[in-house]
C-alpha cells in the first residue's frame, strides 16, 4: 500500500499532470505595482519566456494591481480564487514584513508559495563624491542630508533607523516623487545623497555616475555583501549589540526577497513543484538572459525554498526586535 500510494504521488507531481492543467490555459501574473517599472517590468520579462518552460505552454500574462506598496495584490492572492496555479504574484518585500509591523495587512507571508526570485537586490547609502561624507564613519560626525520619497519608504526607513541605533547624522528631507528625482537633486547639490538606492538600479541608471566616481557607497543593506561591492561593510555588521543587528537585519532581508514570485496558499503541491522547477529552467534559458540583458535587469537565481526559509527567518524575530522597528517607521 506504501509502495503505490508512493507511485502515485510522483504521477501527481509528474511533467503529464502539471501538462494536463496548464495545457490551453493562461497563467496570470499579478504585480503589485503600476506599469513601467521595475516589478512591471520583471513581469513582463516572464511573460515573455515562462510558458515554453511550463509543461503544456500555458500563455503567460500581466496583470497589474497597485496599492499599499504591494499589500493589495498580496491581500488578493492570499484570499481570493482560484488558488489552483492559474495566477501568481509579485510583490516586494516591504509586503511579506508588513503584517508583523501592525499594519492594515490581513495575511500571513509564511503560508505563500514561493515560486523563486530572479536576483537579490541589496539597497546601498550613496553619497554624492563632493559631500562631506565619505564614509559610513564620518556620518556620526557630520551631518548628511540624503532625499526621500515619503512615510514607509526604505529612502525613509533606513537613514532613520541608522540614526537611532548607529547614532548617525542622516538628516531625511521627503518629498522626491522617486529616485530619478533624488538623483537629480543630489547632482544640484539640493541633497547630499540617496539612502535606500537599489544597487541593481544604480548599476544600470546611474552607471555613468558609478564609472565617473561621482557616488561613495557607505553601506549597504544587504544580509551578505554584494560580490560587486566587497569593501562597503553592511549596516547590520556595524550593529553595537545583538538586539540592534536583529532589528536592522529584519529590514535587510528586503534584499533577498526583492523580487519574489510566489503562489497562492491554495495551490496543489505538484503544480508548485512545475512552477518552481520551469521557473528556474527559464532563468538559465539564453534567450531569456539575453532578453534581461537588454534591459539591464540582474538575473541571478534565488530558489524557491531559500525565498522560504528568509521568510521564515523574518516572522521568527522576537517582538522586542519587531518593536524597534516599528518606531522608527512610525517617527
Amino acid at each position: 500500500m506504501m509502495v503505490r500510494t508512493f507511485a502515485a504521488a510522483l504521477l501527481l507531481a509528474s511533467p503529464a499532470a502539471a501538462a494536463d492543467f496548464y495545457q490551453g490555459k493562461t497563467l496570470t501574473i499579478i504585480v503589485g505595482f503600476t506599469a513601467g517599472g521595475g516589478y512591471d517590468l520583471t513581469a513582463r520579462l516572464y511573460a515573455r519566456h515562462w510558458g515554453r518552460h511550463i509543461a503544456g505552454n500555458p500563455s503567460v500574462v500581466v496583470s497589474n494591481m497597485p496599492g499599499a506598496g504591494s499589500a493589495v495584490a498580496a491581500t488578493s492572492l492570499y484570499s481570493a480564487t482560484p488558488q489552483d496555479g492559474s495566477r501568481v504574484g509579485i510583490i516586494a518585500g516591504g509586503a511579506v514584513i508588513e503584517p508583523l509591523l501592525g499594519q492594515q495587512a490581513k495575511y500571513d507571508a509564511r503560508k505563500f508559495q514561493w515560486i523563486g526570485g530572479r536576483s537579490t537586490e541589496p539597497s546601498v547609502c550613496a553619497l554624492w563624491h563632493e559631500a562631506a561624507v565619505k564614509k559610513m564613519a564620518d556620518v556620526y560626525t557630520i551631518e548628511a542630508t540624503v532625499g526621500a520619497s515619503g512615510p514607509g519608504s526604505r529612502t525613509v526607513t533606513y537613514p532613520r533607523l541608522l540614526n537611532d541605533l548607529l547614532g548617525a547624522k542622516f538628516k531625511v528631507v521627503s518629498g522626491y516623487p522617486g529616485g530619478a528625482e533624488i538623483s537629480l537633486a543630489m547632482e544640484r547639490r539640493e541633497v547630499d545623497g540617496h539612502c535606500g538606492l537599489a544597487w541593481g538600479s544604480a548599476k544600470g541608471r546611474l552607471a555613468d555616475w558609478l564609472k565617473a566616481g561621482k557616488l561613495n557607497m557607505i553601506t549597504q543593506f544587504a544580509l551578505t555583501r554584494a560580490a560587486d561591492l566587497p569593501d562597503v561593510p553592511t549596516a547590520g555588521e556595524l550593529a553595537k549589540n545583538e538586539t540592534d543587528r536583529k532589528a536592522i537585519e529584519f529590514l535587510e532581508s528586503d534584499a533577498v526577497l526583492a523580487w519574489p514570485m510566489l503562489a497562492p496558499p491554495g495551490v496543489p503541491a505538484e503544480r508548485v513543484a512545475e512552477l518552481r522547477a520551469s521557473f528556474e529552467a527559464m532563468l538559465k534559458d539564453p534567450q531569456f538572459l539575453a532578453d534581461a540583458e537588454k534591459q539591464a535587469l540582474d538575473i541571478d537565481l534565488v530558489p524557491g525554498a531559500e525565498l522560504q526559509k528568509v521568510v521564515d527567518d523574518v516572522y521568527a524575530t522576537p517582538a522586542r526586535v519587531i518593536e524597534i522597528v516599528r518606531k522608527t517607521m512610525a517617527e
